[in-house]
C-alpha cells in the first residue's frame, strides 16, 4: 500500500483510513507486533505540517518500506 501511494495509484488519506480501521478499534485483530506497529506509523501518513505540505515526506515513506520488508 505505500508503494501505491508513492505511485498515486492510492491517495494518503485513503491508506491512513484503511490503518486507521485497525488502529481505532476497540478489539484490534492485530497479533504480530511489527504489523501492529506499521499501522500505526500509516495510520498518521496524512498529516500535514502545513497547509500543503505532508509531515512525512517521499523519503520517509520509502523508509517505511525498507522497514517493512527488514521485518519480514
Amino acid at each position: 500500500m505505500l508503494e501505491k501511494v508513492l505511485s498515486g495509484d492510492l491517495k494518503r488519506e485513503e491508506i491512513s483510513e484503511w490503518a486507521e480501521s485497525y488502529v481505532m478499534a476497540d478489539e484490534p485483530k492485530v497479533d504480530d507486533k511489527n504489523v501492529w506497529e506499521m499501522l500505526q506509523i500509516i495510520s498518521g501518513i496524512d498529516i500535514l505540517d502545513s497547509p500543503k505540505t505532508y509531515l512525512y515526506n517521499e523519503e520517509a515513506i520509502k523508509g517505511w518500506i525498507e522497514k517493512s520488508k527488514d521485518l519480514l
